[in-house]
């Protein structure tokens, strides 16, 4: 019987032990020169309108891309998405609509995170790395958490 515990314990830990260096991997490659390049994670976008989700992944990014640029440069690419904004000059852009959800509508608003984080900031000044995951969620709650 204890044999049978190390033996599932052993495996439990050799499981872990992979997945995590899975996490660790290095990001860059060799190219056919041999010279090293930089491979970057691409961003994605998750769209949770209360009645449906959309998602976007493998989303390229550009020098300076912020959480608005994605999104508008994902809008103008799909016919699936469309978003109205209002920019506020200094105070950023503020998204008025996603598709056919409103902000005021049943009050409810568009709020965004970033890597499951609120977004305290308009989606103009939040800068986006790679491996981002953005998620846009029409609600009438502030959660600190995304759930």
């Amino acid at each position: 019987m204890k044999q049978i515990k190390f033996l599932v314990l052993g495996i439990l830990f050799l499981v872990a032990g992979f997945l995590l260096g899975l996490g660790f991997r290095d990001q860059s490659t060799t190219s056919q020169s041999g010279q090293s390049v930089q491979t970057e994670r691409p961003a994605s976008i998750m769209i949770d309108t209360g009645a449906e989700l959309l998602g976007f992944s493998e989303l390229a990014l550009a020098e300076g891309d912020t959480v608005w640029s994605v999104l508008e440069r994902t809008a103008a690419a799909r016919e699936e998405l469309s978003v109205s904004s209002t920019d506020y000059g200094d105070l950023g852009i503020l998204i008025e609509r996603i598709n056919s959800y409103e902000n005021g509508a049943d009050k409810k608003y568009w709020q965004y995170w970033v890597n499951n984080e609120y977004a305290e900031v308009a989606a103009d000044a939040y800068a986006v790395r790679p491996g981002d995951v953005i998620m846009w969620k029409f609600t009438s709650s502030l959660f600190k958490n995304y759930e």
